[in-house]
Protein backbone atom coordinates (compact mmCIF):
# COMPACT_ATOMS: atom_id res chain seq x y z
CA UNK A 1 0.00 0.00 0.00
CA UNK A 2 1.27 3.49 -0.87
CA UNK A 3 0.75 6.02 1.88
CA UNK A 4 0.22 9.69 1.15
CA UNK A 5 2.45 11.01 3.88
CA UNK A 6 3.70 14.55 4.17
CA UNK A 7 7.00 14.64 2.21
CA UNK A 8 9.01 15.48 5.34
CA UNK A 9 7.40 12.64 7.32
CA UNK A 10 8.19 10.27 4.45
CA UNK A 11 11.84 11.33 4.42
CA UNK A 12 12.12 11.05 8.19
CA UNK A 13 10.71 7.52 8.06
CA UNK A 14 13.12 6.59 5.27
CA UNK A 15 16.08 7.78 7.33
CA UNK A 16 14.89 5.92 10.42
CA UNK A 17 14.33 2.73 8.42
CA UNK A 18 17.92 2.83 7.19
CA UNK A 19 16.80 3.53 3.61
CA UNK A 20 19.15 6.06 2.13
CA UNK A 21 17.89 9.53 1.32
CA UNK A 22 20.56 11.65 -0.26
CA UNK A 23 21.10 14.89 1.68
CA UNK A 24 20.74 16.88 -1.54
CA UNK A 25 17.10 15.74 -1.84
CA UNK A 26 16.14 17.96 1.10
CA UNK A 27 16.36 21.71 0.93
CA UNK A 28 17.11 23.70 4.14
CA UNK A 29 13.41 24.33 4.85
CA UNK A 30 12.64 20.59 4.55
CA UNK A 31 15.54 19.75 6.85
CA UNK A 32 14.10 22.13 9.44
CA UNK A 33 10.71 20.40 9.23
CA UNK A 34 12.22 16.91 9.36
CA UNK A 35 14.25 17.77 12.46
CA UNK A 36 11.27 19.43 14.16
CA UNK A 37 9.14 16.33 13.51
CA UNK A 38 11.92 14.09 14.83
CA UNK A 39 12.12 16.14 18.03
CA UNK A 40 8.35 16.00 18.49
CA UNK A 41 8.31 12.22 18.00
CA UNK A 42 11.27 11.58 20.33
CA UNK A 43 13.54 10.17 17.61
CA UNK A 44 15.93 13.10 17.05
CA UNK A 45 18.90 11.35 18.76
CA UNK A 46 18.35 8.26 16.58
CA UNK A 47 18.12 10.43 13.48
CA UNK A 48 21.38 12.11 14.47
CA UNK A 49 23.02 8.70 14.78
CA UNK A 50 21.63 7.37 11.49
CA UNK A 51 22.85 10.42 9.56
CA UNK A 52 26.30 9.98 11.06
CA UNK A 53 26.33 6.29 10.09
CA UNK A 54 25.48 7.16 6.49
CA UNK A 55 27.90 10.06 6.29
CA UNK A 56 25.01 12.41 5.55
CA UNK A 57 25.60 16.03 6.51
CA UNK A 58 22.50 18.19 6.93
CA UNK A 59 22.66 21.99 6.76
CA UNK A 60 24.44 23.59 9.75
CA UNK A 61 21.28 24.78 11.51
CA UNK A 62 19.58 21.36 11.25
CA UNK A 63 22.78 19.62 12.32
CA UNK A 64 23.02 21.91 15.34
CA UNK A 65 19.44 21.18 16.42
CA UNK A 66 20.01 17.42 16.09
CA UNK A 67 23.22 17.64 18.06
CA UNK A 68 21.47 19.65 20.78
CA UNK A 69 18.68 17.03 20.95
CA UNK A 70 21.25 14.25 21.26
CA UNK A 71 23.22 16.01 24.00
CA UNK A 72 20.04 16.89 25.92
CA UNK A 73 18.93 13.25 25.76
CA UNK A 74 22.38 12.07 26.85
CA UNK A 75 22.43 14.41 29.84
CA UNK A 76 18.89 13.55 30.95
CA UNK A 77 19.31 9.82 30.47
CA UNK A 78 22.58 9.83 32.38
CA UNK A 79 20.78 11.40 35.32
CA UNK A 80 17.77 9.08 35.04
CA UNK A 81 19.81 5.91 34.69
CA UNK A 82 22.01 6.91 37.61
CA UNK A 83 18.91 7.47 39.74
CA UNK A 84 17.44 4.20 38.51
CA UNK A 85 20.56 2.38 39.66
CA UNK A 86 20.40 4.08 43.07
CA UNK A 87 16.79 2.94 43.51
CA UNK A 88 17.54 -0.58 42.30
CA UNK A 89 20.42 -0.93 44.77
CA UNK A 90 18.08 0.10 47.60
CA UNK A 91 15.39 -2.35 46.45
CA UNK A 92 17.96 -5.15 46.23
CA UNK A 93 19.16 -4.37 49.75
CA UNK A 94 15.56 -4.77 50.93
CA UNK A 95 15.30 -8.07 48.99
CA UNK A 96 12.53 -6.71 46.76
CA UNK A 97 12.63 -8.12 43.20
CA UNK A 98 12.08 -5.56 40.44
CA UNK A 99 11.61 -5.70 36.68
CA UNK A 100 12.89 -2.78 34.61
CA UNK A 101 10.33 -1.74 31.99
CA UNK A 102 9.98 0.78 29.17
CA UNK A 103 12.85 3.27 28.91
CA UNK A 104 14.46 2.09 32.17
CA UNK A 105 15.21 -1.18 30.37
CA UNK A 106 15.16 -0.38 26.66
CA UNK A 107 17.64 2.52 26.63
CA UNK A 108 20.46 0.11 27.47
CA UNK A 109 19.01 -3.20 26.24
CA UNK A 110 18.27 -2.14 22.66
CA UNK A 111 20.57 0.75 21.80
CA UNK A 112 24.33 0.70 21.79
CA UNK A 113 24.17 4.27 23.09
CA UNK A 114 21.51 4.91 25.79
CA UNK A 115 21.26 8.54 24.68
CA UNK A 116 19.53 7.36 21.50
CA UNK A 117 16.38 6.41 23.42
CA UNK A 118 14.97 9.53 25.17
CA UNK A 119 13.45 8.92 28.60
CA UNK A 120 11.05 11.08 30.57
CA UNK A 121 10.79 9.06 33.79
CA UNK A 122 11.75 5.78 35.43
CA UNK A 123 9.39 2.79 35.23
CA UNK A 124 9.81 -0.12 37.63
CA UNK A 125 7.55 -3.14 38.14
CA UNK A 126 7.26 -4.76 41.57
CA UNK A 127 4.82 -7.44 42.69
CA UNK A 128 1.69 -6.23 44.44
CA UNK A 129 2.40 -7.95 47.81
CA UNK A 130 5.70 -6.05 48.05
CA UNK A 131 4.39 -2.68 46.89
CA UNK A 132 4.17 -1.20 50.40
CA UNK A 133 7.73 -2.30 51.13
CA UNK A 134 8.89 -0.79 47.85
CA UNK A 135 7.13 2.46 48.67
CA UNK A 136 8.90 2.50 52.02
CA UNK A 137 12.23 2.11 50.24
CA UNK A 138 11.34 4.99 47.95
CA UNK A 139 10.41 7.17 50.92
CA UNK A 140 13.77 6.40 52.50
CA UNK A 141 15.32 7.84 49.34
CA UNK A 142 13.34 11.07 49.67
CA UNK A 143 10.38 10.21 47.43
CA UNK A 144 6.72 10.85 48.15
CA UNK A 145 3.62 9.58 46.36
CA UNK A 146 1.84 11.93 43.97
CA UNK A 147 -1.79 11.63 42.90
CA UNK A 148 -3.51 13.23 39.90
CA UNK A 149 -6.84 15.01 40.24
CA UNK A 150 -8.54 12.39 38.06
CA UNK A 151 -6.70 9.57 39.83
CA UNK A 152 -7.02 9.96 43.61
CA UNK A 153 -4.91 7.78 45.94
CA UNK A 154 -7.61 5.16 46.51
CA UNK A 155 -8.16 4.64 42.80
CA UNK A 156 -4.44 4.63 42.19
CA UNK A 157 -3.83 1.96 44.84
CA UNK A 158 -6.60 -0.39 43.76
CA UNK A 159 -7.02 -0.01 39.99
CA UNK A 160 -4.49 2.32 38.39
CA UNK A 161 -1.66 -0.16 38.61
CA UNK A 162 1.03 2.32 39.51
CA UNK A 163 2.19 4.81 42.11
CA UNK A 164 3.81 8.00 40.88
CA UNK A 165 6.63 9.06 43.17
CA UNK A 166 8.61 12.30 43.14
CA UNK A 167 11.24 14.09 45.18
CA UNK A 168 12.51 17.68 45.08
CA UNK A 169 14.70 18.23 42.00
CA UNK A 170 14.38 14.53 41.21
CA UNK A 171 12.79 12.59 38.36
CA UNK A 172 9.34 11.07 38.24
CA UNK A 173 9.41 7.39 39.19
CA UNK A 174 6.43 5.22 38.34
CA UNK A 175 6.28 2.22 40.62
CA UNK A 176 4.07 -0.27 38.78
CA UNK A 177 2.35 -3.22 40.34
CA UNK A 178 0.35 -3.95 37.18
CA UNK A 179 2.16 -4.23 33.85
CA UNK A 180 -1.01 -3.78 31.78
CA UNK A 181 -3.06 -1.14 33.65
CA UNK A 182 -6.22 0.73 32.76
CA UNK A 183 -9.96 0.26 32.45
CA UNK A 184 -9.76 -0.90 28.82
CA UNK A 185 -7.60 -3.84 29.83
CA UNK A 186 -9.54 -4.53 33.02
CA UNK A 187 -12.81 -4.91 31.10
CA UNK A 188 -11.67 -6.47 27.81
CA UNK A 189 -8.35 -8.31 28.21
CA UNK A 190 -7.14 -11.33 30.15
CA UNK A 191 -3.41 -10.84 30.64
CA UNK A 192 -1.54 -13.45 32.69
CA UNK A 193 0.72 -11.13 34.65
CA UNK A 194 1.85 -13.76 37.12
CA UNK A 195 3.28 -15.91 34.33
CA UNK A 196 4.87 -12.83 32.72
CA UNK A 197 6.78 -12.26 35.95
CA UNK A 198 7.74 -15.93 36.28
CA UNK A 199 9.30 -16.09 32.82
CA UNK A 200 11.13 -12.76 33.12
CA UNK A 201 14.90 -12.99 32.72
CA UNK A 202 17.65 -12.04 35.19
CA UNK A 203 19.37 -8.81 34.23
CA UNK A 204 21.54 -8.14 37.28
CA UNK A 205 21.17 -11.17 39.48
CA UNK A 206 17.82 -12.73 40.38
CA UNK A 207 16.42 -9.58 41.99
CA UNK A 208 16.77 -7.26 38.97
CA UNK A 209 15.01 -8.64 35.93
CA UNK A 210 13.70 -7.80 32.46
CA UNK A 211 10.76 -9.03 30.40
CA UNK A 212 11.11 -11.89 27.97
CA UNK A 213 11.39 -10.65 24.35
CA UNK A 214 7.89 -11.81 23.42
CA UNK A 215 6.26 -10.20 26.47
CA UNK A 216 8.22 -7.00 25.88
CA UNK A 217 7.02 -6.85 22.24
CA UNK A 218 3.37 -7.19 23.26
CA UNK A 219 3.79 -4.70 26.11
CA UNK A 220 5.23 -2.09 23.74
CA UNK A 221 2.37 -2.61 21.29
CA UNK A 222 -0.40 -2.46 23.87
CA UNK A 223 1.15 0.53 25.62
CA UNK A 224 1.18 2.53 22.38
CA UNK A 225 -2.19 1.38 21.03
CA UNK A 226 -4.28 1.34 24.21
CA UNK A 227 -2.57 3.59 26.75
CA UNK A 228 -1.47 6.23 24.23
CA UNK A 229 -4.05 5.68 21.46
CA UNK A 230 -1.23 5.60 18.87
CA UNK A 231 -0.45 9.22 19.72
CA UNK A 232 2.64 11.18 20.68
CA UNK A 233 5.22 8.41 20.93
CA UNK A 234 4.33 6.52 17.76
CA UNK A 235 7.60 6.68 15.85
CA UNK A 236 9.66 6.29 19.01
CA UNK A 237 7.88 3.03 19.85
CA UNK A 238 8.23 1.78 16.29
CA UNK A 239 11.97 2.45 16.45
CA UNK A 240 12.06 0.53 19.76
CA UNK A 241 10.35 -2.41 18.07
CA UNK A 242 12.63 -2.20 15.05
CA UNK A 243 15.67 -2.36 17.34
CA UNK A 244 14.08 -5.20 19.33
CA UNK A 245 13.52 -7.45 16.33
CA UNK A 246 17.11 -6.85 15.18
CA UNK A 247 18.76 -7.37 18.57
CA UNK A 248 16.56 -10.04 20.19
CA UNK A 249 15.70 -13.56 19.15
CA UNK A 250 11.90 -13.26 19.03
CA UNK A 251 9.59 -16.26 18.70
CA UNK A 252 6.84 -14.60 16.70
CA UNK A 253 4.54 -17.63 16.97
CA UNK A 254 4.63 -17.14 20.75
CA UNK A 255 3.81 -13.44 20.30
CA UNK A 256 0.72 -14.43 18.29
CA UNK A 257 -0.38 -17.08 20.78
CA UNK A 258 -0.06 -14.80 23.79
CA UNK A 259 -1.68 -11.80 22.10
CA UNK A 260 -4.68 -13.93 21.18
CA UNK A 261 -4.93 -15.55 24.61
CA UNK A 262 -4.70 -12.17 26.33
CA UNK A 263 -7.28 -10.66 23.91
CA UNK A 264 -4.93 -7.95 22.69
CA UNK A 265 -4.29 -9.29 19.18
CA UNK A 266 -5.95 -6.35 17.43
CA UNK A 267 -3.91 -3.79 19.38
CA UNK A 268 -0.75 -5.78 18.72
CA UNK A 269 -1.54 -6.02 15.00
CA UNK A 270 -2.18 -2.29 14.68
CA UNK A 271 1.30 -1.42 15.96
CA UNK A 272 3.16 -4.21 14.17
CA UNK A 273 1.40 -3.29 10.93
CA UNK A 274 2.65 0.28 11.30
CA UNK A 275 6.13 -1.11 11.99
CA UNK A 276 6.09 -3.19 8.80
CA UNK A 277 4.61 -0.43 6.63
CA UNK A 278 6.85 2.37 7.84
CA UNK A 279 10.15 0.71 8.80
CA UNK A 280 9.90 -2.35 6.60
CA UNK A 281 9.71 -6.11 7.06
CA UNK A 282 12.16 -7.46 4.46
CA UNK A 283 12.29 -10.96 5.99
CA UNK A 284 8.50 -11.14 6.41
CA UNK A 285 8.93 -12.12 10.04
CA UNK A 286 6.23 -9.89 11.54
CA UNK A 287 3.14 -12.15 11.87
CA UNK A 288 0.53 -9.75 10.51
CA UNK A 289 -1.82 -12.33 8.88
CA UNK A 290 -2.03 -14.33 12.11
CA UNK A 291 -3.03 -11.26 14.13
CA UNK A 292 -5.07 -9.32 11.56
CA UNK A 293 -8.64 -8.29 12.38
CA UNK A 294 -11.48 -8.42 9.86
CA UNK A 295 -11.32 -6.35 6.68
CA UNK A 296 -13.94 -3.85 7.82
CA UNK A 297 -12.10 -3.30 11.11
CA UNK A 298 -8.82 -2.80 9.25
CA UNK A 299 -10.45 -0.08 7.20
CA UNK A 300 -11.88 1.61 10.27
CA UNK A 301 -8.56 1.46 12.10
CA UNK A 302 -6.82 2.86 9.04
CA UNK A 303 -9.26 5.77 9.11
CA UNK A 304 -8.28 6.65 12.68
CA UNK A 305 -4.66 5.54 12.98
CA UNK A 306 -3.10 4.79 9.62
CA UNK A 307 0.69 4.47 9.43
CA UNK A 308 1.01 7.76 7.56
CA UNK A 309 -0.90 9.56 10.32
CA UNK A 310 1.36 8.00 12.94
CA UNK A 311 4.46 9.11 11.01
CA UNK A 312 3.14 12.66 10.86
CA UNK A 313 2.40 12.87 14.58
CA UNK A 314 -1.07 11.56 15.40
CA UNK A 315 -3.00 13.04 18.33
CA UNK A 316 -6.01 11.04 19.52
CA UNK A 317 -5.39 11.62 23.21
CA UNK A 318 -8.81 13.21 23.74
CA UNK A 319 -12.22 13.54 22.13
CA UNK A 320 -14.66 11.01 20.66
CA UNK A 321 -12.17 9.63 18.11
CA UNK A 322 -10.04 8.39 21.00
CA UNK A 323 -12.93 6.37 22.41
CA UNK A 324 -13.95 5.01 19.00
CA UNK A 325 -10.38 3.81 18.43
CA UNK A 326 -10.39 2.05 21.80
CA UNK A 327 -13.67 0.32 20.92
CA UNK A 328 -12.23 -0.84 17.60
CA UNK A 329 -9.21 -2.34 19.38
CA UNK A 330 -11.31 -4.73 21.47
CA UNK A 331 -10.83 -8.29 20.21
CA UNK A 332 -14.35 -9.49 21.04
CA UNK A 333 -17.31 -7.39 19.79
CA UNK A 334 -19.52 -8.11 22.81
CA UNK A 335 -16.79 -6.84 25.10
CA UNK A 336 -16.66 -3.64 23.03
CA UNK A 337 -20.31 -3.12 23.87
CA UNK A 338 -19.56 -3.78 27.52
CA UNK A 339 -16.70 -1.28 27.43
CA UNK A 340 -18.96 1.37 25.90
CA UNK A 341 -21.52 0.77 28.65
CA UNK A 342 -18.90 0.96 31.40
CA UNK A 343 -17.55 4.23 30.02
CA UNK A 344 -20.90 5.87 30.73
CA UNK A 345 -21.91 3.73 33.71
CA UNK A 346 -18.77 2.58 35.57
CA UNK A 347 -18.95 -0.26 38.06
CA UNK A 348 -19.33 0.63 41.71
CA UNK A 349 -15.69 -0.04 42.56
CA UNK A 350 -14.27 2.43 40.01
CA UNK A 351 -16.97 5.02 40.62
CA UNK A 352 -16.59 5.18 44.40
CA UNK A 353 -12.79 5.23 44.21
CA UNK A 354 -12.70 7.87 41.47
CA UNK A 355 -14.91 10.28 43.42
CA UNK A 356 -13.55 9.27 46.84
CA UNK A 357 -16.89 8.08 48.22
CA UNK A 358 -16.11 4.50 49.29
CA UNK A 359 -19.34 4.07 51.25
CA UNK A 360 -21.70 5.47 48.63
CA UNK A 361 -24.84 3.39 48.15
CA UNK A 362 -28.42 3.85 47.05
CA UNK A 363 -29.25 7.44 46.11
CA UNK A 364 -25.68 8.56 46.80
CA UNK A 365 -24.40 6.08 44.23
CA UNK A 366 -26.88 7.32 41.65
CA UNK A 367 -25.82 10.88 42.33
CA UNK A 368 -22.23 9.83 41.67
CA UNK A 369 -23.32 8.31 38.36
CA UNK A 370 -25.03 11.56 37.40
CA UNK A 371 -21.90 13.49 38.37
CA UNK A 372 -19.79 11.20 36.22
CA UNK A 373 -22.07 11.69 33.20
CA UNK A 374 -21.86 15.47 33.65
CA UNK A 375 -18.08 15.27 33.84
CA UNK A 376 -18.00 13.25 30.63
CA UNK A 377 -20.19 15.81 28.90
CA UNK A 378 -18.00 18.66 30.11
CA UNK A 379 -14.67 17.07 29.14
CA UNK A 380 -15.90 14.93 26.22
CA UNK A 381 -13.61 12.24 27.51
CA UNK A 382 -14.92 8.87 28.84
Amino acid sequence: MTFQMHPCARKLVALLSRNRVEPASLDPAEWTQVVALAVDQGVAPVLCSRLKEEGAVPPPEAALHLREAYLASAALNMRLLSERDRIVVALKAARIPVILIKGASLAEALYGDPALRPMADIDLWVRRPQLDDARAVMKSLGYAARAKAERPPGLQDVLAGETQMVRPAGPLVELHWNLFPGEWLRHTACVEERTIWERSRPRDGELVRELSPEDAIIHLCVHLAVNHQMSGIGLRTLVDLDCARRRWSVDWAVVVQRARTWRVSCATWLVLNALAELLGDPRHEVPLPALAPSLWRKRMLDHFASPERIAGGLDLSSGPKRFLLLLLLVDRPLQALSLAWRAAFPDRLWLTLRYERPNAAGISLWLLRARHLLNMAATRKP
